[in-house]
Order: C-alpha cells, then sequence, then structure tokens
C-alpha cells in the first residue's frame, strides 16, 4: 500500500486504483482487511492523492460463504467497478444496489468455464444481470494464464453472442461502450466519478470525449455491418418485391383483355351518334 502511494505520486498518470490480486476462496475476506483499508484511505487523503478501490469480489460457486459476502464489503467501502461478482445474482436486493449505485460488473465468461464456476456459457449469470439492468462488460481476467494471447477480447464477445439471446448485436455494442464509461481516464472523487458516469456522453470531461469517440466507430462498424453481409439479404428482398410487381402486371394484362373481349362482345350492340357510340333503344 506505501508503494502504491509512492508509485501514484510519482507516475500519477500511470496509478487509476487499487485492488487485491489472488485466488479469492482461499486468500482473506475483505471484512478482515478493512482496517488496513481504512488506514490507506487515510494515508492518501494525507498525501493528496487519489487512488479509489476496484475490488475483484464474489468469485464463488458459494452462497453466504465470506467469498461470497465479498460482494456487500466491497460495496460498503466505495468500490467503483466489481471484478467477476459471479455470485451477485443470487442477491436481488444487491443487484438493485449496484444497478443504482451506477457500478459496473466486470464478467469473464471464458474465465468462468475455464476454471469451472459455470459449466457452459449457457448457463452464465450475465443475462439474468442485464435483466436487471445492472451495468456489465466483458473482461478476459487472465489472458496469458487462460490462452486467449493476442486475440484480446474476441473470445469472450463471441462467447456471449453465442450463448446470451438477450443480448445481440445491440447488447454487445452496449456492454462494449461500458467499457468506455466506466474506464478511469482521470482522478475523480467519488461524487465526481458517479456523476461523470451517469452523464456519459453528455458531461464535459475526458470520459464525456471518449464515449463521443466510440459511439462515431460504433456507427461505422454497423455501417459495415449493413455493407458487408446485408447485400444479399437485400438483394433477396428487392428481388421479391420485383417478382412481385411482376405478377400484378400480369394480372392488369389479363385485366386488359377482358375488357378487350368485352368490347368485342358489344361492338355489335353499337351504332354511331352524332360522334358517339351508344347502345340501341331496343336493346
Amino acid at each position: 500500500m506505501k508503494e502504491c502511494i509512492r508509485l501514484k505520486q510519482k507516475y500519477p498518470d500511470v496509478i487509476s486504483g487499487y485492488d487485491f490480486v489472488g485466488q479469492e476462496d482461499t486468500g482473506r475476506p475483505l471484512a478482515e482487511l478493512t482496517p488496513l483499508l481504512f488506514w490507506f484511505r487515510k494515508r492518501c487523503s494525507e498525501a493528496r492523492v487519489t487512488i479509489p478501490f476496484f475490488f475483484h469480489a464474489g468469485e464463488t460457486l458459494g452462497t453466504g460463504t465470506e467469498t461470497d459476502l465479498n460482494l456487500f464489503d466491497a460495496i460498503l467501502l466505495g468500490t467503483r467497478r466489481l471484478g467477476h461478482a459471479f455470485s451477485l445474482y443470487k442477491h436481488p436486493l444487491l443487484m438493485n444496489m449496484v444497478r443504482d449505485k451506477h457500478l459496473l460488473v466486470e464478467c469473464c465468461p471464458v474465465s468462468n468455464e475455464v476454471l469451472r464456476l459455470t459449466g457452459s456459457i449457457m448457463s452464465h449469470p450475465v443475462p439474468a444481470l442485464l435483466a436487471q439492468g445492472v451495468p456489465v462488460a466483458l473482461c478476459n481476467d487472465d489472458p496469458g494464464i487462460l490462452g486467449q494471447g493476442a486475440a484480446g477480447m474476441s473470445h469472450d464477445f463471441w462467447q456471449a453472442l453465442q450463448g446470451f439471446e438477450n443480448l445481440g448485436l445491440e447488447g454487445l455494442g452496449a456492454v462494449a461502450e461500458n467499457s468506455v464509461r466506466w474506464a478511469a481516464y482521470e482522478d475523480l472523487e467519488a461524487r465526481e466519478w458517479t456523476e461523470d458516469v451517469k452523464n456519459g456522453a453528455f458531461g464535459k470531461g475526458l470520459r464525456a470525449r471518449r464515449m463521443k469517440e466510440w459511439r462515431r466507430e460504433w456507427e461505422k462498424f454497423c455501417q459495415w455491418i449493413v455493407i458487408e453481409f446485408g447485400a444479399d439479404e437485400d438483394f433477396e428482398r428487392e428481388a421479391g418485391d420485383d417478382d412481385g410487381e411482376l405478377e400484378q402486371d400480369d394480372e392488369d394484362d389479363n385485366d386488359d383483355e377482358e375488357f378487350a373481349l368485352e368490347d368485342e362482345d358489344t361492338d355489335e350492340d353499337l351504332e354511331p351518334v352524332k360522334g358517339k357510340a351508344v347502345k340501341n333503344q331496343g336493346d
């Protein structure tokens, strides 16, 4: 903690937050570390540096265990994001609190499968969080260890798209935008951070500029999707419309033939009268 404060003073643009690292189930719970965290916060204030918490919490299958309860303590300690939060879906009231406090959940679907927290992407709790309006971002946890390598986020986004029926392309866009929205761009106090996140692209700071840049790039991507993959569909639709027009033209031609036949049938009953064709009075 002392080293973190020292590095923040020396490299203020490099250090953006503080978290604990390690397997959560085998480590010490946040409740046990609370006195130390209060000391750290006090030292940060004395050193006039802002180092917020971004706690890893709830990466467990247990319910009511110390690891599961880390979710509660992380929120009480003022974390700005929740790493994994796999067990959050078991706590409806806590989900509502996370949503109302504008906290982001960093979900790692591939990592959760590899570590056997879920048997497959189909049983991952992300859809439950999205259904409750909880802000979610997709993360790859430990790509160097888990094998994603240079693929970055591609595997996680592909898994989510294939496994979550309530996501779709627009859902992937919203999840990706959350990564931009909840990123730590500059030092902000808790109240400023929350207000800045709420304002999003309508704010005035660096976050707003980055979100506007993201939306422009997303619009270009969506246009590329339409041009690259929508051509065949549009062609089929246009071809179908043309077939319909041809069928309508054929029907119109048949109608013209019927009118012509009717005219032929009545020609013998007509006689010219002052340049007009009228029926005989006897008929």
